[in-house]
């Protein structure tokens, strides 16, 4: 992790304004052939917002590796007297009188300062990067154009081979290569490593257009054994910090051809990616990595003045993704509403399927979200604080304990559950009404 953000911040500036100071002529070219694709992207994210709504943690198994992970994930109701409500104990009257409800936030809300500064740079006709004032910004907004940007239609026409291929691996390697590599803001070095505890590996990139890129493999092992510990499938490094990336498991995609045949086969990949096994290793890797990544920020107080606390993990497949999102400072956790987002346009006919510019959009400011600094405004933060239920149940002294053992390492001690011989005897249990 010393190689994701090296010296101080003054450095780290003295690196950024050096590129623009290179590049200046190829910045000019990029912005010319970029444009269209960035009004495109803003249009389609502001078009079709995100709209997350909180969860409530009900209950969960701490000490397990993220793949046999138990959390028991409820969305977080409220009635009209204040009372938070478990799903299963509201009425269909009560849903439809409005007497539960549960509260929204967009995620052009939670990302406006990027939202804004990539207004702002498109709308200068001057195309002056100086305009907008936040230097780390300005640089995640140039790596976007100029990495993933210029070269879209050829990233577009890899990504397509993970349409044509039920193997887990080569979709992992193709999104890392060509789509989560592409959108990191980063200094010098790796921008992304896939799990190394893959059996199957690519050396080169097994894209259509044979693109020869090299593979990177690495230990993203992550966590601790007094929360939860595992591996990330896709580890990518953004601009000082790092983003987690997963894969649902148990893949059992079949082949279709007609058009209605082809509906049916992504609507099993948004069961895939909320089924409980599934969202449970989600959540689990969400809330670890959130504590890490708080963690790693207090530890450089130089490079981040602004601590972020809302940190999202991504859970995606090779039609559409789900965002979860947690904030240890609060106890907030966050997840998209309604069905995954999708990833493509036109999946009718994969062959002409095109990238959905605005989930690409939202996608990077996710990924860089140190940079671009998502934050609530007072008024959501109050509402929304406490809502997840998880840190607050646990003691102060786990939580510190919690917050100084998360970290990257190679291995961790896999939990056991040891059984005691007890005396025998009825439960006595107290049954408390959720509502």
């Amino acid at each position: 992790m010393a190689s994701l953000l090296k010296g101080s911040t003054s450095r780290l500036l003295s690196y950024i304004k050096l590129n623009w100071i290179k590049k200046s002529t190829y910045r000019k070219y990029s912005f010319l052939t970029s444009r269209g694709y960035i009004e495109e992207a803003l249009e389609q994210a502001k078009s079709f917002d995100i709209d997350f709504v909180p969860y409530r943690i009900r209950g969960y198994v701490l000490g397990n590796k993220f793949s046999n992970a138990n959390v028991d994930m409820v969305q977080y109701l409220e009635d009209v007297d204040g009372c938070v409500r478990d799903p299963s104990s509201v009425t269909k009257m009560e849903l439809e009188n409005g007497n539960v409800f549960t509260s929204s936030l967009k995620f052009s809300a939670l990302y406006h300062k990027a939202f804004e500064s990539l207004e702002r740079k498109y709308k200068n006709e001057e195309n002056k990067l100086e305009f907008i004032n936040d230097e780390i910004l300005q640089f995640a907004i140039q790596s976007f154009v100029s990495v993933f940007l210029v070269q879209k239609e050829h990233h577009e026409r890899c990504l397509r081979s993970v349409l044509e291929t039920n193997e887990e691996r080569k979709i992992t390697v193709l999104l890392a290569n060509h789509l989560f590599s592409r959108l990191v803001a980063t200094t010098p070095g790796n921008t992304y490593f896939i799990t190394n505890d893959h059996f199957k590996k690519f050396e080169l990139c097994p894209c259509a257009d044979q693109c020869g890129d090299k593979i990177w493999y690495g230990n993203s092992g992550i966590g601790s054994e007094l929360l939860w510990y595992g591996k990330p499938d896709i580890m990518v490094f953004p601009l000082g910090g790092s983003c987690s990336i997963v894969l649902p498991k148990e893949k059992k995609k079949e082949m279709y051809i007609d058009e209605e045949k082809q509906l049916i086969e992504v609507k099993k990949e948004s069961n895939l990616l909320r089924g409980h096994t599934n969202v449970s290793q989600f959540v689990s890797q969400t809330v670890t990595f959130s504590f890490y990544q708080k963690g790693f920020q207090l530890r450089k107080p130089k490079s981040f003045p602004q601590i972020v606390t809302m940190i999202p993990t991504i859970a995606i497949s090779d039609k559409c993704f789900d965002v979860y999102m947690y904030d240890t400072e609060n106890d907030i956790l966050l997840r998209n509403d309604g069905d995954p987002i999708p990833l493509w346009n036109n999946l009718d006919n994969p062959c002409d399927a095109t990238l959905n510019m605005g989930a690409v959009l939202q996608l990077w400011m996710l990924i860089n979200h140190l940079s671009v600094q998502p934050n609530l405004s007072p008024l959501e933060l109050e509402k929304f604080s406490l809502t997840c239920g998880f840190a607050s149940s646990l003691t102060h002294e786990r939580l510190s304990r919690i917050e100084k053992e998360v970290t990257m390492r190679t291995k961790f001690l896999d939990h056991e559950i040891k059984e005691i011989k007890a005396p025998k005897s009825s439960f006595k249990r107290k049954l408390i009404n959720s509502n």
